[in-house]
């Protein structure tokens, strides 16, 4: 009986020390998605305002000449708007934000659109468009509730 009961103890022990085991597996594997799920919420909001900088940084600066690029308003929303003529026509692009995405929009100068026509570029909280001096601009995007980011771009040409 003596052998029997110790049997019963080793038994018991195997068990225990296997439970423990895999209660720390699953709290360890638990810990790492958390952790995983931050790091990629992380990379999504850096490649949103990345991106969203890099598009802006570069259309500016595609249309870098002198009273081409300006800041105004469009269904009370704040939109870049960079002019070019072609064949003695003006035609404008439009950077704005709609419906939590930043759109473009390109159309004739002074031609009332509806906003939902413009391509969506990107999903953001927020958009602004300020003209700092006569050739400075900054841009305020909110890729996520989480961060606000902030750009600033020089025009060039300006004279």
């Amino acid at each position: 009986m003596n052998k029997k009961s110790e049997h019963t103890v080793d038994a018991l022990f195997v068990i225990t020390l296997f439970l423990v085991f895999a209660i720390s597996v699953v709290a360890l594997t638990g810990t790492g998605a958390g952790v995983y799920q931050n790091v990629v919420d992380k990379m999504s909001s850096n490649y949103n305002s990345r991106t969203s900088f890099s598009y802006i940084y570069n259309k500016v600066h595609q249309s870098d000449a002198d009273g081409l690029v300006s800041v105004g308003e469009y269904m009370g929303n704040d939109a870049l708007i960079i002019s070019e003529e072609i064949d003695n026509i003006t035609y404008c692009t439009y950077l704005y934000e709609y419906d939590g995405n930043i759109k473009e929009l390109f159309t004739r100068a002074g031609q009332e659109f509806d906003p939902s026509y413009g391509t969506d570029i990107l999903e953001v909280e927020g958009f602004s468009i300020v003209k700092v001096t006569g050739s400075l601009y900054r841009f305020d995007i909110t890729p996520d509730k989480s961060a606000d980011e902030t750009l600033f771009v020089h025009v060039r040409s300006m004279k």
